[in-house]
């Protein structure tokens, strides 16, 4: 989820005392696996066609259930659009299982090209859905640029791959400082200060060592008591090695979620974000059990109960008040005028 945002606007900047506004979420499973099992029924009738549609559809009701202040976001993308980008990347997995199958020798050449390629769909997808990302009227705009993009992603890919991948926190910092720093809500953009996830990462490494610790703990008590049951003690041990490692993500999502919000200005508006590892922990928990034991058809409401928890978990503090900002943004931005062209003719993002 992108909130509004400020920074660079002289209008936004007006005095005034804090006002706290909380991020309400009003989906309804009900309402929404209605939406969900009409676009599955018409996905597969035409073999995927309608996926396209149905994102749009999807997007568009999750974003006008997300409302701060009383108003809802808007999702604009065009369908049409987005299955272009589909067909695009079921172009180039075609591409990739055909030269892997009848010609080995150009998997490198395409792998090349992947690489070359892949800042461009980052950048494509970012910059199609913050224009089709609104609010009270103002879109959201990303403007980074493709060689920014392949800079970054050239110098901390070779980073990672001197650290054999010990260097992933600063890379994931990097680019997350990359994708706000770029994004501006109208004219106002994104301000991060630089971000650090070392410390976040080096207890999830403690944490797994710990998982895996008491992985090989059961597996060896289980093994010793029951001797003629070796099959029951591996499950078990894999078992507790999963709700282990979910627990590790649940970690490493809320505290990198908590750390970057806390730190995103935007003019005179911050932003809190309260996540709590435990809490997502028992969600993702729950929700994959009753995924599993409904065969997939809880999917809806698992989806409705994890948004609505982060979103009740995020606030928004906006100095002089949020109406005040996007009334000034809203003037700006007609006087600046909207450049809509070639390049948001179709997105990227699957």
């Amino acid at each position: 989820m992108v909130v509004p945002s400020t920074e660079g606007g002289a209008a936004a900047n007006t005095a005034g005392p804090e006002k706290r506004y909380a991020v309400e979420f009003s989906a309804s499973a009900g309402e929404y696996f209605r939406i969900w099992i009409v676009n599955l029924a018409l996905t597969i009738v035409t073999l995927g066609i309608y996926s396209a549609w149905a994102k749009v559809r999807r997007r568009r009701y999750f974003h006008g259930h997300t409302r701060i202040d009383g108003e809802g976001f808007e999702y604009r993308g065009n369908p049409i659009a987005v299955l272009k980008g589909r067909l695009i990347a079921v172009a180039a997995a075609a591409a990739f299982y055909g030269a892997a199958r009848f010609a080995p020798y150009l998997i490198w050449a395409l792998a090349i090209v992947a690489v070359v390629a892949l800042p461009w769909l980052i950048v494509r997808s970012m910059a199609f859905n913050a224009h089709n990302t609104v609010y009270r009227n103002v879109r959201l705009r990303f403007r980074g640029t493709y060689l920014k993009c392949l800079g970054l992603l050239l110098w901390t890919g070779i980073i990672l791959v001197v650290t054999f991948g010990l260097a992933y926190p600063y890379f994931k910092a990097r680019l997350m400082e990359f994708l706000f720093r770029n994004h501006s809500y109208g004219t106002t953009e994104f301000a991060v200060p630089d971000l650090s996830y070392l410390g976040i990462y080096l207890r999830a490494v403690g944490l797994g060592l710990f998982v895996g610790l008491a992985v090989s703990l059961v597996g060896w008590l289980f093994g010793t008591a029951l001797p003629d049951s070796r099959s029951t003690a591996s499950v078990i041990g894999t078992l507790v090695g999963y709700v282990g490692y979910l627990f590790i993500f649940s970690y490493i999502r809320a505290e990198i979620a908590n750390a970057t919000w806390g730190t995103v200005r935007i003019g005179k508006i911050r932003f809190e974000c309260a996540l709590r590892t435990n809490d997502l922990f028992v969600l993702y928990l729950v929700n994959i059990i009753a995924i599993v034991a409904s065969l997939g058809l809880a999917t809806p409401w698992a989806l409705v109960r994890a948004m609505r928890y982060q979103a009740q978990k995020m606030t928004l503090f906006a100095e002089g008040g949020l109406d005040s900002f996007v009334v000034a943004e809203s003037a700006e931005v007609s006087a600046a005028g909207e450049e809509i062209g070639e390049m948001f003719n179709f997105d990227l993002s699957l």
